[in-house]
């Protein structure tokens, strides 16, 4: 039997010199066969060019501007032709490994549909355990590519953060699951903590609240955004960064209306797991 293909996807926006890292990193997985996308979000930092020179099998989608981190990992998404696809984040590089144990564990277990890796950033490598999870970290994931066109893709209006909550819930709600998994190793540069975290905390509030919202059923859909406004703006006054927050929870209310006719709940039935995978990691 022959491997499947399998399609990494990376998305960037002027990180040159760490795109270039997480390619290297790919080329020397010892799974074959599979393909690279890059989408660029339109950087000025020559990383096209220096990647064309460097890896000249990686296939390149250009945008004429920065679409968010969402819209761009969805195009990736739409463009991949393998059976696997795998997301690794442009400042992050995958034990050499890493492919092969996902794809193996992917293909025994027919109910698996994304294995969540293990997240390492220099200085906070921690024991994990194996086991079913209600989330994962879109910087280093691997998704089946009939699960993905059952759930489809990240919510697109969503532009940055918390996207991967969104779709783990649909993902549960079509009866499979995701695993943590922590022999599949993927490393992250300490960049990624230089982020605007005021930013995170504004989109992180205002998209959860789109989920909820969206994604609840309506008996614990009013309820679940009280406690989310809540702990996110408790949040927000520690790492004083309040007024983000609760601009956040402005803008997830104010389109209540609009997110009220969109709505595709879930179950009852996947919120109870996603409320027993919670209690599991306290």
């Amino acid at each position: 039997m022959e491997n499947p293909l399998v399609s990494i996807i990376i998305l960037t926006w002027n990180r040159r010199q760490y795109v270039l890292k997480a390619i290297d990193s790919v080329v020397k997985q010892s799974y074959r066969p599979l393909e690279i996308i890059l989408v660029d979000s339109a950087s000025t930092d020559g990383t096209v060019q220096a990647v064309r020179e460097s890896y000249p099998e990686v296939r390149i989608i250009r945008l004429h501007r920065n679409l968010g981190i969402v819209e761009g990992r969805n195009i990736a998404l739409a463009n991949c032709r393998g059976d696997i696809i795998f997301s690794l984040d442009n400042d992050a590089w995958i034990w050499p490994s890493t492919l092969s144990l996902c794809v193996d564990r992917l293909l025994k277990e027919k109910e698996l549909g994304i294995i969540a890796c293990r997240i390492i950033e220099p200085g906070t490598e921690q024991d994990v355990e194996d086991g079913h999870t209600c989330f994962f970290i879109e910087g280093g994931f691997a998704i089946k590519k009939e699960v993905l066109d059952k759930v489809e893709y990240f919510p697109s209006d969503f532009f940055r953060q918390a996207e991967e909550s969104d779709m783990a819930l649909r993902v549960i709600d079509e009866g499979y699951y995701i695993l943590l998994y922590s022999q599949a190793v993927v490393y992250h540069e300490r960049a990624s903590l230089s982020r605007n975290e005021k930013l995170y905390m504004f989109y992180g509030c205002r998209n959860e609240l789109f989920t909820v919202i969206r994604r609840y059923p309506l008996l614990v859909m009013p309820l679940a955004c009280l406690w989310k406004i809540f702990i996110w703006n408790w949040t927000g006054a520690e790492k004083r960064a309040l007024h983000f927050t609760l601009a956040g929870s402005l803008a997830g209310i104010s389109r209540l209306p609009w997110l009220l006719l969109k709505r595709e709940p879930v179950s009852f039935k996947t919120i109870r797991k996603l409320v027993s995978f919670k209690r599991s990691f306290r």
